[in-house]
């Protein structure tokens, strides 16, 4: 069975610091919020009616400081407490069930997914939320279509849903939902539930791959209304200034050198934001307002070229083509006499990208292919990054 949560409220920050630490050092698991989940709630002087309410609500027992403070000393509970939290953990037990193979997740073409793969885009989806999160409430605000993206995201995203570590995370997040208003509770509920799981998942590692879907994520909240304002790109500069182990990498390379030539004289102008914002979203391949699409999208950060020439050229190919399977464009470029290879390597000329993002790619909007291309890119390397329509319009 999994531990018993406990959510401290009405102490100052000294005395919560310390019971906290007593309630884990018996194994309860502290909590920062009152979440469906709950099961006890100890009270301080000064708790607030509305934590107490949603306790009730969920069915929690509520504790003062004496009597958490007895079962601490002695680890007894008056038997009513025990009744009550045997019952609370009895009707949130589901019912066991045979496992079926059509538990098995499967894909588009009704195969299941595997297995590393489902744990990495978990990861991923979860790092990408935080970034969202942190981009919609840069400017304490939560607009209609902010709150549309966020809404959405959460319902085409079942895979953080589902996440025992989420849990309580959608929980806030759906009474956001409900209301439309972050109010300040929820605000700090919600980043201190996410830190947990950031701390206890080790997604806060510096240099992670972690941190650019976070940033990714960052760039899909703060273009998500399709305008950013100064507040947002003053956000946006504080996570790159407390994340500068990948500014190196890309796009957060080319977010930073963005940034720098829009500060530079110390005045923001409606043109720098409309390029910020058109640069945001070439990076994320996400025009929200405009397809009402959440998911994760293919970069467009494209290379206007007019001639792919093929005979002797390097090719590479990511992604997934509309125009059929990556063995397919593969041989069509071979019969033009491109030389095409799995990697991106020195000799590659041209990384083709396919229309539809992968499922599989270590980030939100690209993986390694695109990855290792805009550094050899940036590195002063001839290779050129396309479309899959560009490639095919010079056929």
């Amino acid at each position: 069975m999994k531990a018993f949560e406990i959510c401290f409220t009405g102490f100052n920050a000294g005395e919560r610091n310390e019971l906290e630490t007593l309630a884990a050092s018996i194994s309860l698991l502290v909590k920062k919020s009152v979440t469906k989940n709950l099961h006890i709630l100890c009270i301080g002087d000064n708790a607030g009616p509305s934590k107490k309410d949603k306790a009730r609500e969920f069915g929690a027992l509520i504790l003062n400081k004496s009597q958490f403070a007895h079962f601490i000393d002695t680890g007894e509970l008056p038997i009513t407490a025990v009744e009550h939290l045997l019952t609370l953990v009895e009707s949130r037990t589901p019912p066991k069930r045979k496992y079926s193979p059509s538990d098995t997740p499967l894909n588009k073409d009704a195969q299941p997914y595997g297995r590393f793969n489902q744990v990495a885009n978990i990861e991923k989806a979860i790092s990408s939320l935080h970034g969202i999160l942190l981009g919609i409430t840069a400017d304490s605000k939560l607009k209609p279509a902010e709150h549309a993206f966020l809404d959405l995201w959460l319902r085409t995203h079942g895979e953080v849903s589902d996440d025992p570590d989420m849990v309580d995370i959608v929980d806030v997040l759906n009474d956001v939902l409900e209301d439309g208003i972050i109010d300040d509770d929820e605000y700090d509920d919600l980043f201190c539930l996410i830190n947990d799981v950031n701390d206890v998942r080790g997604f806060n590692e510096p240099g992670s791959h972690n941190q650019i879907n976070q940033l990714l994520g960052l760039l899909q909240g703060i273009s998500a209304d399709d305008e950013i304002n100064e507040k947002e790109i003053d956000a946006l500069v504080i996570w790159l200034d407390a994340n500068q182990q990948i500014l190196d990498k890309w796009p957060a390379s080319v977010v930073t050198s963005k940034l720098c030539e829009i500060l530079e004289d110390g005045i923001i102008t409606e043109d720098e934001k409309k390029d910020l914002l058109l640069t945001v979203q070439k990076i994320t391949g996400n025009h929200f307002c405009e397809t009402g699409d959440v998911t994760d999208n293919t970069t467009e950060c494209f290379d206007d070229i007019s001639e792919i020439p093929h005979d002797n050229i390097g090719f590479c190919f990511t992604g997934k083509f509309k125009s059929g399977s990556r063995k397919t464009v593969e041989s069509k470029a071979q019969s033009l006499g491109a030389m095409t290879s799995k990697d991106v390597l020195l000799s590659t000329q041209f990384l083709v990208i396919g229309t539809l993002a992968s499922r599989d790619w270590k980030y939100l909007s690209h993986g390694r292919k695109i990855e290792k291309a805009m550094s050899l890119k940036e590195k002063g390397h001839d290779v050129y990054v396309i479309s899959e329509e560009q490639w095919l319009a010079a056929l």
